[in-house]
């Protein structure tokens, strides 16, 4: 409990105000389904920047201490409370359709909260400053606001396949892949890289930049059945290879379990993306 009140409970209070701003942002959005799609996606795309940014470049590190015994898990939890709270306040300045001012204003308090973080030792800065949370959060919520203005009238094929990629990566990485990790039944190789994280990093990514793009073909494609399951199969065998060649460890007599997992949970959560993104049906009246 002692870690809690010092490190956890500031973390955890931000995730309140995060649930806070969807309240708000729920509340207003006149079409939630799409916003929901939209936070989902926004939330990909920040955890994917924040983990190059944290895991690759080694830019910071979190201190959360809810994974005490394993800093690179820890840092990740820390990166999640950062990554949806980031996204909906992104999301908050699109649906209320705020001003710069408001921009700058919340640039600067994530800014206050940073420094607030390092002053407390829940968060530590490499090479990394301040100063370029700001002006990258500026440039991010300017990102987040265009792109929740453009979708209400219309995505575009490719944007759409971006969003719902984005969205996988959410969903599948942080209810899949990583418990799967801490429960220790299917890793990525740490020695890939001569850097443990940067293999992890990258193993990771590579790993859902195959099966998403399988999985995208899979579902938007317009082939029958009998031609898509030759590709569900081809997932079966990549995972085999990745574990064989060692890029991926599996706990013995778990494969056929973790990979079902990995492959029907891409299917559902694509499947589950592009209902979000879609657009409302025409009023019969």
């Amino acid at each position: 409990m002692g870690h809690f009140w010092s490190n956890t409970v500031w973390f955890v209070l931000l995730g309140v105000t995060t649930l806070l701003e969807l309240a708000l942002i729920f509340h207003r959005a006149e079409n939630r389904r799409l916003a929901l799609g939209l936070y989902l996606s926004v939330s990909g795309f920040v955890f994917g920047l924040e983990m190059a940014v944290y895991s690759y470049f080694k830019a910071y590190t979190y201190h959360p201490m809810i994974f005490p015994q394993s800093p690179p898990d820890d840092g990740i939890a820390g990166n999640l409370f950062s990554q949806f709270s980031i996204a909906a306040t992104g999301l908050l300045i699109g649906v209320y359709d705020l001003k710069y001012y408001w921009m700058l204003f919340f640039a600067a308090v994530y800014g206050g909260i940073e420094l607030l973080f390092l002053r407390l030792g829940i968060y530590q800065q490499n090479w990394y400053r301040t100063w370029m949370t700001v002006l990258g959060l500026l440039l991010l919520f300017w990102l987040f606001k265009t792109v929740y203005r453009k979708a209400q009238d219309h995505i575009a094929p490719f944007l759409r396949y971006v969003y719902v990629f984005y969205g996988l990566l959410a969903l599948h990485q942080h209810l899949v892949i990583w418990p799967m990790r801490l429960t220790g039944i299917h890793t990525f190789s740490e020695s890939f890289l001569p850097d443990k994280e940067k293999s992890m990093v990258v193993l990771t990514a590579l790993n859902l930049l195959i099966m998403a793009a399988a999985m995208l073909a899979v579902c938007f494609s317009r082939i029958r059945w009998r031609w898509k399951a030759p590709v569900i199969i081809g997932l079966y065998a990549y995972k085999f290879l990745f574990a064989k060649y060692g890029l991926a460890h599996i706990k013995p007599g778990w494969f056929f379990i973790t990979t079902s997992l990995c492959v029907w949970s891409l299917y559902l959560f694509t499947w589950l993306m592009d209902k979000l993104l879609s657009p409302p049906k025409p009023s019969l009246k």
